[in-house]
């Protein structure tokens, strides 16, 4: 039985409706019947055009590409002749058809469907700045999809010049173009328009006397002076979680936003103790309101695990990376960091076995990453080199500090890290049991020319240390002095 409809836009807009609403379950059998009547029924063209756009709709909400792709173009091909009683639903028509061009990738196309709507509305004279802002905000992130910043930028500052027009400043809309526009302005480097906004934001947010989002653009506006100054961010900050702190209710996730700031900011600033303690207040609000093994948690055990290590507090970085570890198997990433400062940890604790295996398992990651030619992963062949030195398995040692050679000579700038290894595999070439002095030499003094030329005081101290003592060991005191007076020399210059 085909349906009959009195009033087809009134039953196309509930339809609409419905479809906007999300609760797409309601109108299946409405959108069959409605495929049936569109096929089988002598429509108007007026009428097929409100079934072919509500047909798109339907079909863009569900996701079905192909359906949704025709049902529009079919729509919009109608749509030239009836432009002028139904602008309303053409522009909603063609914003449906660009965000779904835009979902599946196509952004040429959703870009020349925008392009199409701004011509169509500009031969109405259609004025309607909300319309604008709607259209110059998609045409923005089609930009970005493009990787168009310029573009996406200029877009975004259309759009919010036309929001503006017709919203408030603190509308969902508005703000959400603003942090977009904000973004863009960080990324490029711009901080003193992203500022600009967000002042602006914190302004309406007095008059309208709401502090905790008053607050938050606080909390903003510290975290973009982290680009521009650190200690000016920390004030800024600081001022934000005593505002905070005067609200009625308390919000557990601003508080700890501010906190993991300040935290970052001492971390930069080298003051490693206060961000540590920043870091444990961070970790207590966040584990009221997460799991442990959310992200934030695993984040912050890193943070503090790593930091402890630089602040030679070698049992505290113990507690918090073993804490962590096994939460960390979803964060690729971060694991690394545990494994890499654990395999230091265990070394330095000469718990060789646990090194190892933390060691093993991040190199097999980097494997994975195709990171196999990096400083990191011959970084690490140097620390597993070591710990079988101290283990005194010299010939073991002596062939993972080859094998990190041969990662470093592929590499660009790291003189250092050849450098040391050099220094290292001379005192293998000594100690090995079949003892080659000659090739000792030779990469004591490779090594030393090496880093002769940077600015590592400490590995150029270092090196002087173990070729002197090579050269007082076999008794060559000519070539022992002329290092020595190197070493006075570097003395002196630091003095």
């Amino acid at each position: 039985m085909i349906m009959k409809i009195d009033s087809p836009l009134d039953y196309y807009e509930d339809i609409r409706e419905t479809i906007i609403d999300g609760d797409t379950e309601k109108v299946k059998e409405k959108i069959k019947e409605l495929e049936i009547h569109l096929e089988q029924q002598n429509l108007t063209v007026e009428e097929q055009f409100y079934a072919l756009s509500t047909l798109g709709k339907f079909y863009c909400k569900v996701k079905n590409y192909d359906k949704a792709g025709d049902y529009c173009r079919r729509s919009l091909r109608l749509s030239k002749k009836i432009e002028n009683n139904h602008l309303e639903m053409i522009i909603d028509t063609y914003l449906d058809y660009a965000y779904l061009e835009m979902e599946y990738g196509q952004e040429s196309n959703a870009r020349m469907e925008l392009a199409k709507l701004l011509a169509v509305l500009d031969n109405h004279e259609y004025r309607d700045p909300y319309t604008y802002g709607t259209i110059f905000s998609s045409l923005a992130r089609v930009s970005l999809m493009e990787e168009n910043i310029e573009n996406g930028m200029k877009q975004y500052e259309k759009a919010v010049n036309y929001f503006r027009e017709s919203l408030t400043e603190t509308h969902p809309v508005l703000l959400s173009t603003i942090y977009e526009l904000s973004d863009i302005y960080i990324k490029i480097e711009d901080y003193q328009s992203a500022l600009k906004l967000h002042k602006q934001l914190m302004e309406a947010y007095q008059m309208n006397n709401n502090k905790r989002l008053e607050a938050r653009e606080l909390l903003k506006i510290g975290e973009i002076h982290f680009y521009i100054d650190l200690k000016e961010a920390r004030k800024i900050i600081t001022d934000a979680i005593k505002l905070m702190a005067k609200l009625p209710e308390e919000n557990p996730l601003d508080m700890s936003k501010a906190v993991l700031m300040l935290a970052e900011i001492d971390e930069n600033m080298g003051n490693f103790p206060r961000a540590i303690n920043y870091y444990k207040q961070a970790l207590n609000e966040l584990l009221k309101i997460y799991e442990e093994s959310h992200f934030m948690i695993v984040y912050i055990y890193s943070k503090i695990g790593t930091i402890s290590i630089r602040t030679f507090k070698l049992d505290q970085a113990k507690e918090y990376l073993e804490r962590g570890l096994p939460l960390s198997n979803a964060f690729p990433k971060i694991r690394m960091q545990f494994l890499y400062a654990l395999g230091k940890i265990y070394s330095d604790k000469k718990d060789y076995g646990e090194a190892q295996k933390v060691f093993d398992e991040f190199l097999q990651s980097l494997e994975q990453e195709g990171r196999k030619n990096s400083i990191a992963y011959g970084n690490t062949l140097q620390a597993i080199a070591f710990n079988h030195l101290e283990q005194e398995n010299v010939e073991l040692a002596f062939t993972h500090y080859q094998d990190a050679l041969a990662i470093y000579e592929k590499i660009p700038n790291c003189r250092d890290e050849k450098g040391l290894t050099y220094i290292r595999l001379a005192y293998c070439y000594e100690n090995l049991p079949n003892q080659d002095l000659n090739k000792a030499e030779i990469c004591y003094v490779k090594g030393f020319n090496m880093i002769e030329k940077t600015r590592n005081q400490e590995l150029l101290e270092e090196s002087l240390a173990g070729i002197i003592e090579f050269y007082n060991r076999n008794n060559q005191p000519s070539k022992r002095k002329m290092y020595e007076d190197k070493f006075v020399k570097l003395v002196n210059k630091k003095k």
